[in-house]
Parts: C-alpha cells; structure tokens; sequence
C-alpha cells in the first residue's frame, strides 16, 4: 500500500498512480528520482542533467532535465514528439490570439506550420509567453528533433507547497496575498486556473510562490464537456463537479482554491467537503486544527462558501482583505535627545504623536515621528527645531487626527493604501493625500520660523533642518529637508531613505568623495536647503510600504556624524528592543566623538 502525500490515505494500491481517495498524483514530482551522466545534446548547447516529473494534467509523463551548470538558467522539459497537445483543443483560440500579440521565442522557427502540428509544447508555450510574471514559470522556447519535443523553461528551483508543512499564521497570508496575485494574472488574460493545489505551486528560498501546472487553465466562457477538468479534491470548487455545456466558468472558482490552499497551509490537511457551509452558518471553524485571528478564519470561510454567490466576487477582494489584516498594530516606540560631549545647548527637538483606535473591530494606527536640528547658535537655533516640530504637529493633528476623533458614529479613523492616499471618513467626507499633507505641514512650519524671524530681527538666520515621518496603517510617508534622516532596517539590511541636501552629498553624487570621506569632510555642515531659509522652499517625499520586523529609525546628523551605516545596522540587528538600540546609538555616538547633539526616534514594527 501507499500513502497519499496530500490527504494521507492509506489503501493506494502501489501500482496506483493516483489517490483513491482525492485524485492526487502517487508520482513524484519535482523530485530527483534519475541521475545521468551523459549529456543530451541540444542546439548550440550541451547540458548534463538529471531529473524525472510528471505532469499531472492528462497523466502523461515529461522528463525534466535541470542543467547542473551554474552559469546556465534553464531546466529541459521532454516529452515524446507525438504526444498530445493538452491545450490545444481546450483553448482552440489561444494560438491565434496570442500570436496576434507578438509573442515570439528564442528560435524563428516556432511559427512554422509544421512545428504546430508536430509540437505538443506548441501551445503550453505560448501560454506561459502570455504571462510577464515571476510568479508563472516563464519559458524560453520549444522545439522537436526526430523523436523528442523540447520546452526550455527557466530554472526550477525551490519545494512544492505540499513539502512545506504547517505555516504560521503571518506567513500564509503572506502567501495568501501572493496567490491572489498569481490567479488575479490569470483573471485578466480572461482564464480561469482551476488547479491551485499544493502540488501545483512551488515556493523558493526568498518565499516567492510560482505555479507550475497549466493543464487546467480554461478560458473563462461556456464549459466544453469534450476537455473535462481533473478535479482535486479539497481545492476544486464544489461547483466544478457539476458542469455541462450550459455552465459558464467563474472566477470564484479559484478563490475557493485560494481559501483551501489557506487552510492546507494552516493545518497541513486537505478541506473536506463535509466540513465546508456557506458563511451564515456558524458551525465551520478551524480551531483547534490552527489557533488564527478571528478576521483571518472569516476571510477563510468566506472563500471556501459552497455557493460561489457568497464568496468574494473578485480575487482583488480577497487580497485586500487579507493585506488589511497585515497591516501593523503592534508598534513599539523610543527616542533620545541628547547634548552630546561639546555642546552647551541641545539645539535639536523631536516629536512623537502616537493614535490607536478601533471602530467597528478595525484596529487603526497612526503615528507621526519629527526630528529637527537647530541651527544658528546664537540665533536661537533652539527656538527654530522647537517651532517647526510644534507648527508640524498642529498642522497634522488638527487636519487628520482630531477631525478623526470627531466623526460621526459609523465611520473609521483613517484608511491607508498603496498610493500613499489616506481616506479619512468624517462626517465631512473628506480624501487626503499623505504627501501633500506632509508637504503642507512642512511649508506652514517653514512659514513659521520665518515669521518668528522677522519679529525677532536679533534672531535672523536661525534655522532647523527637519524629518517628518508619518506611519498609517502598513504606509509610511517620509518628509525631509535638510541633513536629518530616516533609515529603515527590512530583513537585516539598512536603507536610507532620505536624502541629504549637503553640499558634501552633491559631492559624493558626482563621484569626488566616498560616503566616509564624506563624513570627515570640513564643510560636512554646510547645508543647501533648510527650514527658514527662504519662502519658496522644496520638500522631498519618499513613500514606503513597511511590514512586520522593520525597523524606521530617525536621526539629527549629529548620530550618522559620528557612526557609520555599517555600525548603525549592526546595533540595530543586535538589539532586539527599541529603547536598547536607541541607548546603544547615543552611548555609541558620544563614544566616537559626541561632537553635535543626538537625536534619535526608533520604531520597531511588530
């Protein structure tokens, strides 16, 4: 007897080449289950390779070669030239509306006639040529020889999704989201995949999800019951079981895919259909076989509804559900302002406004971070950090958080998007566009300090340089002018994301110094824009999507004056709490010299 690696079933009988029980392959697949030592000789190229797969969708096999030559990128696809075309009769129209798209491979010969007719990979690579997407295998081109047809696709590499075992709740919504962006490629050629199955998708080292089987991609219009659909149980939609020529093939097929591979990668179990009720009923739930977040069970549920009716209507629904629910709530906030070892007065002024809020079970999170360094000593550069934060902070708070606080019953506080927009649902109505918010806040700041001047002529020449960083939701929007910055630390790697308006920086931008030259420079301090420097002033605006175990830090050049990157990042990866790494910087900063005053704010996503 063998085990089913997808449902476990134990009664297959070893002959068997597929489950009794749910249909899926015996075979394996990706799996290295030959080793050659010749080579098999193709055009201009010798490739030794190794490797046997099978492909499911009309039970024939293809031999799969990976060239074990690292400078090459391909993997051999092999089947004998008069085996069927799958898709050829399955999607009739697909090579003439694709060829009309000019769509070519690497050899001239792939529109000939004859290698239509005599190539089974004719259509599969034509295909996959239509989809631009590192998440669809991509292939490079097809050919035949006497005996054998040839499919060069690019290297496979990576586990099936089957191999994977139990995930955690982050990161399959992570892989949620990612499987909403492979079907919805599919959406808008007009197909329908009709296969997400474990054994279908395979995920790489980096975690990105690439599908690798295409023989039951259907157009989406009337069913042809003369190319029928294999059926996987636990991920095909109930509704595919019960087709005739009258039945019209529905997008909600795939996200009911998508709802099933959910639940497989939460539990490591195939969905039975047993256990599937439309979404008013109550009595469905994945506890105890996976502790998730209520929301997340219910956009489970939703997708995986009997009728196609009550789930999402399109895969852009689901995927948004799903990318609200990563959105950060837990976020843990330090800061430190410090004289430094040469400074009589701490010249620099920070600002942190944090609000959390939950209407109508939707956790809402808005954060807004400033870092200002004064600059005129004499001239009361203090004066000037102080009114650009506090002018900032009016100018937010009074447009965004408190117009907020007063909305109506019903409403929520503020929904961010990719776009940097933010909707803000007061009983007014209104639409807010994060950068120009920042923009504007900046420039009633800059208006600020140069009124204080001219009231206060004994002050004239006093200025502040200033980094305005506003977080909602999973958005962050960054404002800058002058030399402060704003770094964020993402997988261990640290980036700057602002941009020093120095006259050392245009020098290093033209190739006449190095970042560390840079930072020993004389005219290090000479900045070339800053707030009350003039009316007509420019605001750079950086737009960000930040996730879970990021790290945004924001610093006067007072801290990257006296650390290097390299030593910024390595106090952050080495701390895993925001007022430790904030300690640590400052106590660094002073030991390497202290020679302006340090400022600091850290916000750690989690």
């Amino acid at each position: 007897m063998e085990n089913c690696p997808l449902c476990g079933f134990k009664e297959n009988q070893l002959s068997s080449l597929n489950c009794s029980n749910c249909g899926e392959s015996l075979e394996p697949t990706l799996t290295k289950t030959k080793n050659f030592s010749g080579a098999l000789l193709l055009p201009k190229d010798r490739f030794i390779t190794e490797g046997l797969f099978l492909e499911k969708g009309n039970l024939k096999y293809y031999s799969v070669y990976e060239v074990l030559d690292p400078s090459k990128t391909y993997t051999i696809i092999t089947c004998p030239k008069n085996s069927h075309d799958a898709l050829a009769n399955a999607i009739p129209d697909l090579n003439s509306n694709l060829l009309t798209n000019n769509l070519t491979g690497n050899l001239p010969s792939n529109n000939d006639e004859s290698i239509k007719e005599n190539s089974p990979f004719y259509s599969l690579f034509y295909l996959l040529a239509r989809f631009n997407s590192p998440s669809v295998l991509r292939a490079s081109s097809y050919f035949s020889d006497d005996e054998l047809a040839y499919l060069i696709v690019e290297r496979l590499e990576g586990q099936l999704l089957s191999k994977v075992g139990k995930l955690s709740e982050a990161e399959v919504r992570q892989i949620g989201i990612q499987l909403c962006q492979i079907v919805d490629n599919f959406h808008r050629q007009r197909f329908v995949h009709n296969a997400l199955n474990p054994n279908s998708l395979v995920m790489d080292a980096q975690g990105l999800v690439k599908v690798i089987s295409f023989n039951q991609v259907r157009p989406i219009k009337y069913y042809n019951p003369n190319h029928p659909i294999e059926l996987t149980k636990g991920f095909s939609a109930p509704e595919l079981y019960n087709l005739t020529e009258r039945s019209i093939l529905d997008k909600r097929s795939d996200i009911y895919s998508i709802g099933a591979m959910l639940y497989w990668l939460l539990t490591a179990e195939v969905l039975s259909t047993n256990e599937v009720y439309s979404p008013r009923s109550q009595n469905w739930q994945l506890y105890p076989q996976a502790v998730v977040s209520p929301s997340f069970e219910r956009i489970i549920l939703r997708a995986i509804a009997s009728d196609p009716n009550d789930r999402y209507n399109s895969v852009n629904e689901i995927k948004f559900a799903l990318a609200a629910l990563s959105t950060p709530t837990a976020i843990q906030v330090s800061y430190a302002s410090d004289i430094g070892k040469h400074r009589e007065i701490n010249e620099d002024s920070v600002l942190l406004l944090d609000l959390r809020q939950c209407f109508e079970s939707v956790n809402n999170y808005v954060g807004l971070y400033v870092v200002s360094d004064g600059m005129g000593g004499e001239a009361a550069g203090e004066v000037a950090s102080r009114i650009t934060v506090r002018a900032i902070g009016e100018w937010v708070t009074e447009r965004l958080t408190l117009a907020s606080l007063r909305s109506m019953h019903g409403t929520q506080l503020v929904q961010a998007s990719q776009t940097g927009s933010l909707a803000l649902l007061n009983d007014g109505g209104t639409n807010i566009r994060v950068p120009q918010l920042i923009t504007s806040a900046i420039l009633h700041a800059n208006s600020e300090v140069l009124d204080y001047a001219h009231y206060h002529p004994s002050t004239r020449g006093l200025g502040a340089t200033v980094t305005v960083a506003l977080l909602a939701g999973n958005i962050l929007t960054v404002g800058q002018v002058g030399d402060s910055r704003c770094y964020i630390i993402s997988n261990d790697r640290l980036e700057q994301l602002t941009e020093d308006h120095s006259l050392v920086e245009r020098m290093v931008r033209r190739g006449e110094l190095t970042k560390e030259e840079a930072r020993v420079h004389p005219h290090r301090n000479i900045i070339y824009r800053s707030i009350g420097s003039r009316d007509d002033l420019e605001v750079d605006i950086v737009t960000r999507m930040v996730r879970r175990g990021d790290v945004i830090l924001l610093c006067s050049d007072g801290l990257n004056a006296m650390l290097s990157d390299i030593e910024i990042a390595n106090i952050v990866k080495r701390n895993s709490n925001p007022w430790q790494i904030t300690k640590e910087l400052v106590v660094a900063a002073n030991a390497n010299g202290g020679e302006d005053n340090i400022s600091v704010i850290v916000i750690k996503i989690d």
